[in-house]
């Protein structure tokens, strides 16, 4: 028998092996995830720094002694999503011995208690490791929003294709301009079909002025592509270092953002840009790129496991219908 009951101090541990059970097996599929997570104490110390979180909530799946599955769960609420329930990368473990509908079980009793309380929107960091866990949340309603993935340099090949006539160079204060233009050219892509992510004039602002910052931010690693007299497009990179990360390998950097001049897309420029930053960030010593992108976004879902990221994680949302509040069909 199974019982589902509230998170105490001496489930921890518990708690942390599962964990270590769960990394190792995602290991065995991507082997460039960090090692130490696949022992107990690393892994319980994840734990417990999402536990210091001033939200954070959780349940365990008990059998008689023993704690075969666990939920952390964390209350947020912002301007873009409203009220909604945030569910970790590290905040969901189950016993490999157990039925991936476990988390069904945990999903629910959780999620009763979120509903009573006004909160119809969830979202969890799934990983991608294992397609029956995924399964599981996608015949529960879940659905793909954002995928994140690693590619190993040490591996990487410049991919063949059309070679336009491009130079690149690194970005400096004068490019501000440029970058500020260059700020559109993602957000309104992703407002059409079929990603038709909605961007108001003040998100946009921010975007802009979040580019114009690139130019003077003395950790970002910026690089441009003109083609004559234009600007074809730019990528931008941070070293990315998360000591408490289950899926950032050593010596990793981010790719926020890229973009190409939707003027010449479709001839070549988004892959010669990427062949040449690759090659310029495994000269600087870097081992790996991380990064990610909306599932929706026809191009960017195609084109970097293409450029060859493996997906690793993967965001997902349930937006259960407020109606449940009050709509029970009684009389």
């Amino acid at each position: 028998m199974i019982r589902i009951m509230g998170m105490e101090e001496k489930h921890i541990r518990q708690m942390a092996v599962l964990l270590a059970k769960r990394h190792e097996r995602e290991r065995k599929i991507f082997n460039f995830l960090p090692e130490r997570f696949e022992e107990i104490d690393d892994a319980e110390e994840v734990l417990r720094n999402v536990l210091k979180r001033p939200y954070i909530n959780g349940i365990v799946a008990v059998r008689e002694i023993d704690v075969i599955g666990y939920l952390l769960y964390e209350f947020k609420e912002d301007a873009r999503h409203g009220r909604y329930v945030w569910m970790d990368y590290e905040s969901i473990a189950i016993s490999e011995h157990e039925h991936p509908r476990l988390l069904r079980l945990l999903y629910a009793n959780a999620g009763a208690e979120w509903i009573k309380h006004g909160y119809f929107q969830h979202m969890l960091m799934a990983p991608l490791g294992d397609e029956k866990v995924i399964d599981q949340w996608l015949d529960q309603s879940f659905a793909f929003d954002q995928k994140y993935g690693i590619l190993s340099l040490n591996d990487f090949e410049p991919k063949n294709g059309t070679v336009p006539k491009l130079e690149f160079r690194k970005g400096s204060k004068e490019d501000s301009p440029l970058l500020k233009k260059m700020a559109m050219w993602n957000s309104i892509h992703q407002s059409t079909a079929p990603s038709w992510l909605p961007i108001t004039r003040e998100t946009l602002e921010n975007v802009k002025e979040s580019y114009e910052a690139l130019a003077e931010d003395q950790a970002a690693y910026l690089w441009l592509a003109d083609q004559g007299n234009r600007i074809a497009g730019f990528h931008v990179y941070f070293q990315k270092e998360e000591r408490l990360s289950l899926v950032i390998p050593e010596k990793c950097v981010e790719l926020p953002a890229a973009s190409t001049n939707p003027e010449l897309r479709g001839r070549g420029v988004g892959r010669a840009l990427a062949n040449h930053c690759f090659g310029e960030m495994k000269n600087q010593g870097f081992g790996y790129i991380y990064a990610d992108w909306r599932t929706a976004n026809q191009l960017a879902s195609y084109f970097w496991p293409k450029m060859g990221f493996q997906p690793i994680m993967v965001r997902m949302t349930r937006q259960v219908d407020p109606r449940i509040a009050w709509a029970h069909g009684e009389e």
